[in-house]
């Protein structure tokens, strides 16, 4: 204990994983807290002013749903959760840095973002090339099979003409 304040260690929560730990959306959380700080309650912030929730106020918001899922008016639910859960002015709360979060700076993100769009476009590129090999291999086999058909059927037809001829001409001759 440093100057009558004692320091602890309290693991941060976003509005986010709150709003799915109580199965609320995060418009009805940031209601929630709103209304707890204008009763008095006070939830950490970060240095951007952004709401960090702390495991001290999860209990809190558990007993605000309570309140307010037993048809209890929301002044009067809000007016019972801050009297329950006095803030406690005395205590310093050391924010521990969570592992599974990252933060990066604007000229980071737009580098991750435009490899991200880079790569998604060779992706796009690649298909779009595939599917042009497909269109164009399916055009030249239908091709060749309608030219070899046409070979085919003129092929027979000539043929038919030559035998026809021949006939001809050994009916003609045959009348000579």
């Amino acid at each position: 204990m440093e100057n009558g304040k004692h320091e602890e260690t309290q693991k941060s929560y976003w509005a986010k994983d709150i709003a799915e730990l109580l199965d609320i959306t995060t418009s009805n959380l940031r209601r929630w807290s709103i209304d707890l700080e204008n009763e008095g309650y006070c939830f950490y912030r970060d240095e951007h002013n952004r709401r960090a929730y702390l495991e001290k106020d999860i209990m809190p918001l558990k007993k605000l749903k309570e309140f307010l899922s037993n048809n209890m008016s929301k002044n009067d639910a809000i007016k019972a959760v801050v009297s329950m859960f006095p803030k406690d002015n005395n205590s310093v709360f050391t924010i521990p840095v969570n592992d599974d979060e990252i933060r990066l700076s604007k000229r980071e993100l737009k580098e991750i973002v435009h490899e991200a769009v880079q790569e998604a476009i060779e992706e796009e590129r690649e298909a779009m090339f595939l599917a042009f090999e497909r269109k164009m291999s399916d055009t030249l086999e239908k091709r060749d099979r309608l030219l070899t058909q046409h070979l085919q059927t003129t092929l027979e037809e000539r043929r038919l003409e030559i035998a026809a001829t021949r006939e001809k001409k050994k009916w003609w001759e045959f009348w000579k």
